[in-house]
């Protein structure tokens, strides 16, 4: 990874100053005083510089991190979906499409690689999700150090001044990051020049308003003020309590956990609170309260889920969001809750009637029923597929409350049912009721209608040789359905077929065609029936698109004339063969092509020539392609380092095993080299151990020799070395014993 500044110009400035101090006529101006100058680590260019800061947190939905931020554009991917972020418009949707989605499609990944940028606008460009996260769990936030909530007002300019107080240049600053670096570079500047501030200056606060400072002083009050009320405007003890209390709050973002994300918290008045998610409420009901100190506003929650609880510090909110940190944690809270339901008194009646609904308290008790709302005003509660349910009644009415729905005269769960209940959110297929403090959630489950159960389909696969495809038919219809009633399905070539129950078809897993048209009969146990098409489409596949994306090249170290080389053959496609129905090797591509006359044992095949090629003949579905293999014989010494260099750059810093032989199984471990105990650290996570190493200069070059590693996985280091490539953050390896097996380290620390 590379770093760079970008304080360039600042330089230039100063060497405008050389030139210009030569010069026969210069233009003189009044002496700029005490309360005029800017002056470097002063208050105000403190200020100034916290103002300016690239502002890391503006992005934390895509890196979770305040230190930085993640140059645009950037291509990330999300439950196979790709996106494009290019402004922080896209920043905003993408913020409400996480918004509503479930924990589980949340899942993001970078297209790397990637740069992010640092609140000194510094850039490092980021190769890998390992590299990114070192950076991210390496970041501890700095509260003095951006100020979000206020901007200057481009352009704006400072008059630069020599030692002798004459005008040398006038410097035009058009956006924050050449503001923040013509600061910067005050404090980098050996030379005698005063710079002062062109005033009038005006400022955007983060809520719109504007405001025009003349002097240092009143700039210096202007941005003081905007840094202590950023965020506390509305987020007072009392205003934050009241808004917990209206209604429920669903968690957007939580960075140490994203399977918080999805969450519902509802804050009763007696200050306790319980936790939801789909409805269902975990076992834990903790306590919650709102305290100030010092001006700053805290979230207390007493919480059986440990990491959840504990004290958060609010850092802005407004009516409908709460964010929140506590220590290097992040927690966004969206209120869900709506003050119209959008649902009248007849429309909740309709939807009701219409299907079955699911029911939770969070307790779990009603896991297997289901209500059905009758037009005159029965209630049926059904357990399972039994035809007798608990019989009750139920009613709507309007009060000041709200809607109540009211469940009446119940021959079971008169506890936990009967009375009045207050509906809080309504939607075609979801209806939240709360009576005190408990909650109920009624899902529709229209599904309890067979045949709402299935569609139309459409199957799509790969052609093979004769231009047909194999489709699964149970697999990818029937398989995917979860249908509590109970049916008969089966498959027809025609229409008339599937309408007159005959003719069914039997390969359905494995049924073969080159495209058309066939129908799914849906047969309920009263013999009522449906007929679903499904439509199947074949599409032209490069089934070796793997084999063809790269060149197979093995390589081994030169040792002596006169001896056999190894080669393990298989290493050279391992990432694409198990797509493969059959793989073998050739010594020529007359016999690959034929395939006659495979070479036996391909994982340790054995050449004396120093470079030749190999035919590999690959089969998917009837199909061959062949490709080739080639294998060098190389002067693994030219250019290597000495013993003595190998041992130094090995104790120097720590070591990170990013591949052996292709994969990085062991890429969790790190080593750490003791040069005078002869001690080799190796550590992740959870395990230690303390190994024996050492070098030694041989013909061939160095080795490296490992000893006692004991542990599981990692000892298969152990044993001798060649060190075949060799920079200050990367060594090669080649194992002695088998030259195929290979090791790269990688230097972990600057």
């Amino acid at each position: 990874m590379k770093t760079k500044s970008k304080h360039l110009f600042i330089y230039v400035l100063f060497a405008l100053f050389y030139l210009t101090s030569c010069q026969d006529e210069i233009t003189e101006v009044n002496t700029p005083n005490d309360q005029e100058t800017i002056v470097a680590n002063s208050t105000l260019a403190n200020l100034m510089g916290r103002t300016t800061a690239n502002y890391g947190a503006a992005d934390d939905i895509l890196d979770e991190s305040s230190c930085f931020s993640v140059e645009l554009p950037v291509t990330i991917v999300i439950s196979d979906i790709t996106f494009t972020i290019e402004t922080q418009s896209d920043l905003d949707e993408l913020e409400n499409l996480l918004n509503y989605t479930t924990s589980e499609d949340n899942v993001l990944d970078f297209i790397f690689p990637i740069t992010i940028i640092f609140s000194d606008y510094s850039e490092t460009v980021i190769a890998n999700e390992e590299a990114l996260e070192s950076f991210i769990n390496a970041c501890v936030e700095d509260e003095t150090n951006a100020i979000d909530c206020v901007d200057f007002v481009y352009p704006m300019s400072f008059s630069v001044f020599n030692a002798e107080f004459n005008l040398i240049d006038t410097v035009i600053i058009e956006n924050d990051e050449s503001l923040y670096g013509f600061l910067d570079g005050l404090e980098d500047d050996e030379n005698a020049v005063v710079v002062s501030l062109n005033f009038p200056v005006s400022l955007e606060y983060a809520n719109g308003e504007t405001t025009e400072v003349n002097t240092n002083q009143e700039l210096s009050d202007a941005i003081e003020v905007a840094g202590d009320d950023c965020y506390d405007n509305n987020c007072t003890e009392d205003s934050v309590a009241s808004q917990l209390e209206d209604c429920q709050w669903k968690i957007s973002t939580y960075s140490s956990f994203p399977e918080f994300v999805g969450i519902e918290l509802v804050f009763y008045l007696d200050n306790t609170f319980a936790v939801f998610q789909d409805g269902s409420t975990y076992n834990v009901v903790g306590d919650w309260s709102v305290s100030s100190t010092d001006g700053e506003t805290f979230l207390n929650l007493d919480s059986g889920f440990e990491d959840l609880g504990g004290d958060w510090k609010i850092v802005e909110c407004d009516d409908e969001t709460i964010q929140f940190i506590k220590g290097e944690q992040t927690m966004v809270l969206n209120q869900v809750c709506e003050d119209d339901l959008n649902c009248s008194l007849s429309d909740i009646s309709t939807i009701l009637q219409e299907c079955p609904w699911d029911f939770s308290d969070g307790t779990g008790n009603f896991e297997n029923n289901s209500m059905i709302f009758n037009t005159n005003g029965d209630l049926q509660i059904s357990e399972g597929m039994a035809t007798s349910a608990i019989g009750g009644g139920w009613n709507l009415s309007v009060d000041e409350e709200g809607v109540i729905l009211n469940f009446s005269e119940l021959t079971a769960f008169q506890d936990a049912l009967e009375g009045d209940w207050v509906i809080v959110e309504c939607d075609a297929d979801s209806i939240v009721l709360v009576k005190g403090d408990q909650m109920l959630v009624l899902e529709q489950d229209c599904n309890s209608d067979l045949f709402n159960c299935f569609d139309n389909y459409e199957l799509v696969e790969c052609a093979n040789q004769s231009g047909s495809a194999v489709f699964n038919l149970n697999a990818e219809t029937i398989g995917l359905v979860d249908c509590m009633a109970s049916y008969i399905p089966s498959f027809h070539e025609t229409l008339i077929d599937a309408e007159t129950n005959v003719n069914a078809l039997t390969n359905t897993e494995a049924y073969e065609a080159t495209g058309s048209e066939i129908f799914l009969r849906i047969e309920a146990s009263n013999g009522d029936f449906e007929i679903f098409s499904i439509f199947l489409n074949t599409i032209e596949c490069n089934y070796f698109e793997c084999f063809q994306s790269f060149d197979a090249v093995l390589e081994t170290c030169y040792s002596d004339a006169t001896v056999l080389y190894d080669f393990n053959l298989p290493i050279a496609f391992s990432n694409c063969t198990p797509s493969a129905d059959v793989v073998s090797y050739y010594e020529t591509q007359s016999n690959a092509t034929a395939d006659i006359n495979p070479i036996a044992n391909p994982v340790s095949y054995n050449t004396a020539e120093l470079n030749t090629t190999i035919y590999t003949r690959v089969e998917i579905n009837g199909m061959v392609e062949i490709f080739p293999i080639q294998l060098n014989v190389v002067n693994c010494n030219a250019g290597s380092c000495t013993e003595g260099d190998v041992s130094g750059i090995l104790a120097e810093c720590q070591w990170n095993i990013t591949s052996y032989n292709g994969s990085d199984n062991l890429v969790n471990y790190n080593l750490a080299f003791e040069q005078d105990t002869e001690i080799v650290v190796i550590y992740t996570d959870t395990i230690t151990i303390n190994a024996g190493w050492s070098t030694a200069q041989t013909n061939n070059g160095v080795v490296i020799d490992f000893s006692n590693v004991a542990e599981p996985n990692i000892q298969a280091i152990n044993g001798s070395w060649l060190v075949v490539e060799c920079t200050a953050n990367q060594l090669v390896l080649h194992n002695v014993n088998d030259s195929s097996i290979e090791i790269v380290l990688d230097r972990t620390c600057e």
